[in-house]
C-alpha cells in the first residue's frame, strides 16, 4: 500500500519541478560582445547618411534620442521614457565567426546590424539598407531613394 502512495508523490515531484517559465535561467553568452551588451541601454542618437549611386552623399541627418533598451541574452526590450509599452524583439549572434553581426528578430521582420565598437559605457551599430529613402519622417511617396542608406545607431550604458 505504501509503494502506491509513493509513485504519484513521485509524480507529482517531478511535475511540479518542471518549470518552462523559469526566468532566473542565466543564458550563456555566445561572445564577448554578446556578454558586454547585457544590461541596460539608452539609444542617444541615430545619425543617417544617404548615398547617390557615385557614393557621394545625397542627404544627412541625426536625430537625439531617449529610447531605452535591455539585453538579457535572448531578447531586446525597448522602452520609451514615460510608455510602459514593450517592444520586444530576440537577438542572435548566428555567425560563429563575426560575433559583431546581431540579427534581430520580431514575427517576420528581421534586420541585421554591425556592432562596431563596444565599451562598458558606449556602444555603436551600424545598419545598412540599399534603396533606403529619405527624410526619414517624410511619406513614403514624397521620399526620394539613395543607393545606400548607413545608419549609426549610439547606445550609452544605464548607470
Amino acid at each position: 500500500m505504501k509503494k502506491l502512495l509513493v509513485i504519484p508523490l513521485c509524480l507529482s515531484l517531478f511535475f511540479t519541478s518542471c518549470n518552462d517559465n523559469d526566468s532566473d535561467a542565466v543564458i550563456p553568452a555566445v561572445s564577448e560582445i554578446d556578454a558586454d551588451m547585457r544590461g541596460d541601454w539608452t539609444n542617444t542618437s541615430v545619425k543617417r547618411i544617404y548615398y547617390s549611386d557615385t557614393d557621394t552623399v545625397m542627404y544627412a541627418d541625426s536625430v537625439a534620442r531617449q529610447a531605452n533598451f535591455h539585453f538579457d541574452g535572448q531578447r531586446m526590450t525597448v522602452t520609451l521614457p514615460g510608455s510602459s509599452n514593450e517592444d520586444v524583439w530576440n537577438y542572435s549572434f548566428p555567425d560563429a565567426n563575426d560575433s559583431t553581426y546581431i540579427e534581430l528578430s520580431q514575427g517576420e521582420l528581421t534586420t541585421k546590424y554591425n556592432v562596431t565598437s563596444m565599451s562598458d559605457t558606449a556602444m555603436v551599430w551600424v545598419e545598412e539598407r540599399p534603396w533606403a529613402g529619405f527624410p526619414e519622417e517624410a511619406p513614403d511617396e514624397e521620399k526620394t531613394t539613395s543607393k545606400l542608406g548607413v545608419y549609426t545607431w549610439s547606445f550609452s550604458r544605464k548607470q
